[in-house]
This record gives structure tokens, sequence and C-alpha cells, in this order.
């Protein structure tokens, strides 16, 4: 067999989207069953091969949207007509605060015209090499256990991730923080499907349910962690000239104004524990793939090799790196790191020949989109190819949204994609991942795409002049 006709047979449905999807819209009640043990499993399987399905559920009008035209209409050519909801507002209040990830209209523009200077891809390409050194790092930690022994791979990939969050955000200052903010952010996602089910029900801020109060415990213990980073800073401010100072010195460019304390917590909160988290999931995934398909783990090295030799990565060899940036982008295809969107209808309006009245909901399943029928060849194959240079041009800006779309567009979409690139090169190029041959992770949606049940891989280090 050719070496082109090998991943098609190797890596053909390697694990399908959750279980089989529901066969139509479900009535409230079997509704929130389904969506507090994982909000994929509420997906119809119209989802995945219609443009727009409406759906009344007893409580009101939803209507889940995967055609990439009406995508693009709803998050951009009439933003201004679907607004974010309030039930995501009600959600992530005790922990997220009002941040840019959560305001709205000038609240959120202020913000927006604020933090966007810091993310300049030119201005972080000097980041790069501490993306790849704490690789390095974890590579270290690996090659300390015998070789072969299964790892947690998913919690290697949030610490790995956590380092560069800290060591570029707050010159490493956050690492004595570190075990308190990994903690308090898996336990507020760990179940959080419950606070969006009390959401949905508007159920009174007062009532129990589920995990309510060992979440709220948990956003608040984040945020003064955060806060004690922030005011060590403020303290012993020492010059330092990383993203972090930089924030705390960033000016509207309209009208002079800096963020305020709580402005500064609220998008310290979400840049630590949803930035970090995201690419943690995304390299997750890339490598679960990558051990269920070696043959891309040889081309990954292989180019790797060629590209670098044992060169540190750096962002000049991070737009040679074709091969690495395809399975990466193929992985959150499959796994898109933050699976859905909500909007909500701002006033009476037809939507793709559907009339829809204000205040119905808009789900967009970036999960359903990246797996359509109608969207994709073979959509539930792992075949890094699609995102080669030649094929990734005929893809659609609304057929494939890892990072959302529009206006509200992630902020530190270009820093995730350089980390990710550089910490996936840097790993394979020294580690061989193994498959133990019986974990079928599920993907779970608790905001970003967690595997049910972790991810063990068998680790294998190698000696630097291996093939």
């Amino acid at each position: 067999m050719s070496a082109t006709q090998a991943p098609h047979r190797e890596t053909h449905a390697l694990y399908p989207p959750t279980a089989e999807p529901a066969a139509q819209p479900l009535p409230l009640r079997r509704f929130l069953l389904r969506f507090v043990r994982n909000p994929l499993l509420t997906l119809p399987r119209s989802a995945y091969e219609e443009g727009i399905v409406v759906h009344d559920n007893g409580r009101g009008i939803v209507a889940y949207v995967t055609d990439p035209a009406l995508i693009e209409r709803i998050l951009l050519g009439d933003a201004e007509r679907f607004p974010k909801t309030a039930l995501e507002r009600r959600v992530f209040e005790h922990t997220l605060g009002d941040g840019i990830l959560t305001s709205q209209g000038a609240s959120w523009r202020w913000q927006r015209r604020t933090a966007a200077p810091l993310f300049r891809p030119a201005d972080l390409a000097a980041l790069v090499p501490v993306m790849s050194a704490a690789a390095e790092e974890q590579i270290a930690r690996w090659e300390r256990a015998p070789a072969g022994v299964l790892h947690p791979i998913d919690q290697d990939m949030t610490e790995t991730t956590f380092r560069v969050i800290s060591a570029t955000m707050f010159a490493g200052s956050a690492d004595a923080e570190a075990d308190a903010i990994l903690h308090s952010a898996d336990i507020a996602l760990s179940s959080i499907s419950w606070d969006i089910a009390a959401a949905m029900l508007r159920f009174p801020e007062w009532l129990w349910y589920p995990g309510k109060y060992r979440r709220r415990r948990a956003g608040r213990n984040l945020r003064h962690a955060v806060s004690t980073i922030l005011s060590r800073r403020r303290a012993h401010d020492g010059g330092a000239h990383d993203l972090l100072a930089r924030l705390i010195g960033a000016r509207d460019p309209d009208t002079g104004q800096p963020m305020s304390e709580k402005q500064l917590i609220d998008n310290l909160v979400t840049f630590l524990a949803a930035g970090h988290e995201t690419t943690a999931k995304a390299l997750t995934w890339s490598l679960y793939l990558l051990a269920r398909a070696p043959e891309w783990q040889h081309r990954i090295r292989r180019e790797v090799r060629e590209v670098a030799g044992t060169s540190q990565i750096d962002a000049g060899l991070l737009e040679r790196l074709t091969i690495t940036r395809a399975v990466l982008e193929e992985a959150m295809r499959l796994y898109p790191p933050a699976p859905v969107m909500t909007r909500q209808v701002g006033v009476d309006i037809e939507l793709g020949g559907m009339p829809l009245p204000a205040g119905a909901a808009i789900v967009i399943p970036i999960f359903a989109v990246h797996r359509h029928r109608k969207l994709w060849d073979d959509p539930d194959r792992f075949d890094p190819q699609r995102f080669l240079p030649e094929r990734k041009a005929h893809v659609g800006r609304t057929q494939y949204m890892p990072f959302g779309f529009g206006a509200r567009t992630c902020i530190g979409a270009s820093f995730a994609m350089m980390e990710g690139v550089a910490i996936l090169a840097t790993l394979v190029r020294r580690i061989d991942f193994e498959w133990d041959g019986e974990h079928l992770p599920e993907p779970l949606s608790r905001v970003t795409l967690r595997p049910k049940g972790g991810m063990p891989l068998h680790v294998w280090p190698l000696k630097p002049a291996a093939t």
C-alpha cells in the first residue's frame, strides 16, 4: 500500500461523534436529562445534515444553525440582531465577570480595543521560544519516568500550557498560584452543565442544584488567586515587559482610559482559565489522534527534523511546519476546543426561510458544523490533508471555526496557533505516543471539549537521532 493510501485506511472514523445523535430535537425533559450528562448528546441528527433546524422545546424556540452562510449572517453581517445571551452572562458572572468574553455593547468594544494590541502576531513571535521551552520541560518530566508508561496526557497538556501563559503573561509570577488556579478552574468547568440547565429553566438565583455552591466557591478562589498575582505585581513591579504589564499599561485608543481593577481581574481570569484550557484540549486531542494514526506522527517527526534539526522551534520556523499545522487544524475540526456557540434573536426575524421570534435561542454547534455531512467529505475521518495549503484554501471561513468568527473571534487565536504548533512539533520530534488499545474518550462538552475519563497514552521517549 502506498504512503498516500495508508492515512485513509489507518485513520478512518477513529472515533465517531459521541453516541448516536438524537433522532430528532428533544422535548425539554429528555433534553435536560441528556444535557447535564453531555450537551453534545442533545444535538439532533438533522443538525449534522441540514442547514437550520427549528424546534419548540416547550419553553421557547431553539434554532440549530449549521449553514455557513447563515452563520456568517449571525456572527458578522447582522450581528447586532443576534446578541450574546443573558443565559451566558448568568452562567459566567461568578467566574469571568464582565470581561472580554462575556461583556457586550460599549463595554465589550472598549475592552476589545484596549486588549487587541497585545495580541498582534508580530509581537507574539518573540514568545514562541517560551512555548517551545515549556514543551521541552514536559519532555524532561516524561523522560524521568519509565519508558512506555501510561501518562495522563490531558493533565500534562494543561500543566504545559499553563506554564506558557504564566511565563508569557505573568513573567512566571503565576507559578505560585498554579495549583489553586488549575484546581479551581477544573471545578468551575467540570459540571457547569448544571449551571446552564438552571439558567435555561430560569431558576431563581437562591435555588440549590447539584454542584452549585462548590462551583461558586471555585470561582471565588480563582478570582482571589488572580487578584493576589495582580496585587503582588503592583507592589513589586520590576519593570517586567510581559503581557500583564502591557495590559496594566494599556489605554483605550479613543479615551485614554486604562482598565479598572475589576476589568483587569475579569480579563486575566479569562486569559488564564479559558485561554490556556482551549490550547491544552486541542493538543490533547491532537496527541490522541496521532497515537491512533502513527503514520502522521512519523510525517510530523520527519518534517520537524528537516525544518529544525535539533534546534529549538522559534517563530521563523512555524510557517514551514505545514504538516504539523495541518494535523493540529484537523484535530480541532474533529474536536473543536469550544464546541458550541450561542446567540439570541434580538428582534422578530426570518433566518433561512424560517420565521424566528425575538428571544428565540440560536445554537451554533461548531462540533456539528465541523462534522456536517454536506460540508465535509467523510466528515468523521481524521485526514490532515484537508488542511494542507492546496486544499485548505477551499475551506469556507464559517465552515471551520475553531476560534469562532466575526468581530468576536477569539482575541488569542494567533497566540493559540503559534503555541499549538510549537508545542506539538517539539513533543512529537522527541516522543512517540501510543494508544493503550482500550480507552475510547467520549468528547464531553464543558465549555471546552474534554475527553471523558481523561486521556491516558503510552509515552516512549526517542533518542535525538531516532527516525
